[in-house]
């Protein structure tokens, strides 16, 4: 039994007392009605009995109380700091629950179809990385924004529907601190699907306390800094081969579909003939995406997995074995939610010998919001930190390719 749940009992038979006393005293007034004199008229014991044994028992009572409350106090202060972490501990853990509850989806245990804000649809139920539909609008200057869209409309002219990539979540607070995810929950992430949850204008308002409790439960099932540089580390190694393997799996597709069309009756040979001709598409994609990785440096491919989503356009949603699902991604490193990296632009913001090394560190730690960096830069506070996720190498990596760009 916790001192909390004894404090309560207590207080509970105190007041069972109070309440019996009064009743005891309710009851003998009505059943002896008669009227007594007041009491400063009643006469009171005489001295020989207040100093007797009356007076000894009264003592000693005061005494044994004073006793208590000697030895209660020190115990009250001793026990106190302790009641007041596990306190802090039970609320964190209520506040895991009710992050766990707005995290979660129709697939997840603690889905509330009243509550929850269904997180998980888009960053999976474990928070290990999902995808989001997201309509894209026409950017080509040709288009008329608001004009009609019909079977005429040119293909560059009408929305496109794509599929992206929505992040792990179980690494994000090794990347940013709490203040950055809190705002990112708060006022979502323009230009993704990504919505503002904490703002009337988005799919909220949640309160403070609401975005708190995610903030929570997204601390509560992060992995550590060894297994994220280790998924790093593996990601990196295996991005070739499963690339490879892709290309080996889009081959065996083809071989299938061609023999579906041979054994195709005369009224499903339509239909059969199709899908070749997507396997064969998806063939000659995944053929195309692994011969360019195998000519693509290790510090490329480590800056498409760990840094493409921010600074290439379209990345986010590009499908290497389905390259015309959606508008091709710009240039890599040409800039998007982040900034743009072409152009030498690194080698001037982090100049010499020296530039390297503060490139590293603003990499590595980041900077907070409003400090300076490199030459003339001053930080927003949204570029994550990577010391946590990834090795010094891999680190090292991305910019030495950064600073080629």
């Amino acid at each position: 039994m916790s001192v909390r749940q004894a404090l309560i009992i207590l207080n509970g038979v105190a007041i069972l007392a109070i309440v019996a006393v009064i009743a005891v005293r309710v009851l003998s007034l009505r059943r002896n009605p008669e009227p007594t004199p007041p009491p400063n008229k009643t006469p009171f014991l005489p001295d020989e009995d207040l100093e007797g044994r009356r007076l000894e028992r009264v003592g000693g009572w005061s005494l044994l109380f004073v006793m208590v409350i000697a030895v209660s106090l020190p115990v009250y202060f001793l026990v106190e700091p302790d009641r007041q972490v596990d306190a802090d501990e039970q609320f964190e853990e209520r506040s895991v629950e009710r992050g766990a509850v707005l995290f979660a989806n129709e697939q997840s245990e603690a889905y509330d179809s009243t509550v929850s804000l269904g997180c998980a649809d888009c960053h999976g139920v474990d928070g290990t990385g999902g995808s989001a539909t997201q309509v894209l609008q026409p950017e080509d200057p040709s288009c008329e924004p608001d004009a009609e869209v019909t079977a005429g409309t040119p293909q560059v002219c009408r929305p496109v529907q794509v599929s992206w990539q929505a992040p792990a979540l179980d690494v994000v607070l090794l990347r940013y601190d709490r203040a950055q995810v809190t705002q990112i929950i708060t006022f979502g992430r323009p230009g993704t699907p990504m919505p503002a949850w904490g703002v009337a204008s988005g799919e909220g308002s949640k309160n403070e306390q609401s975005i708190d409790d995610l903030v929570n439960y997204l601390a509560s099932i992060q992995i550590t800094p060894d297994e994220a540089r280790k998924a790093s580390t593996k990601a990196l190694e295996q991005a070739r081969d499963k690339a490879a393997a892709d290309a080996e799996d889009a081959q065996q597709a083809v071989t299938d579909a061609e023999a579906a069309v041979g054994a195709a009756p005369p009224d499903e040979l339509a239909g059969a003939q199709e899908e070749l001709a997507d396997a064969q598409d998806t063939l000659a994609a995944a053929i195309s995406w692994r011969d360019q990785l195998a000519a693509t440096s290790d510090g490329q491919i480590a800056f498409q997995l760990q840094c493409a989503r921010c600074h290439t356009k379209g990345w986010s949603y590009f499908d290497p074995l389905d390259p015309d699902a959606a508008l091709p991604p710009g240039p890599m490193g040409g800039g998007a939610f982040g900034p743009n990296l072409t152009g030498g632009a690194e080698l001037r913001q982090f100049p010499g010998a020296t530039g390297i090394e503060e490139q590293v560190l603003f990499v590595a730690e980041g900077v907070a919001p409003n400090k300076p960096y490199g030459v003339r830069g001053i930080s927003s506070g949204r570029m994550p930190h990577f010391n946590q996720t990834l090795t010094e190498e891999q680190i090292q990596l991305i910019i030495d390719y950064e600073r080629t760009l």
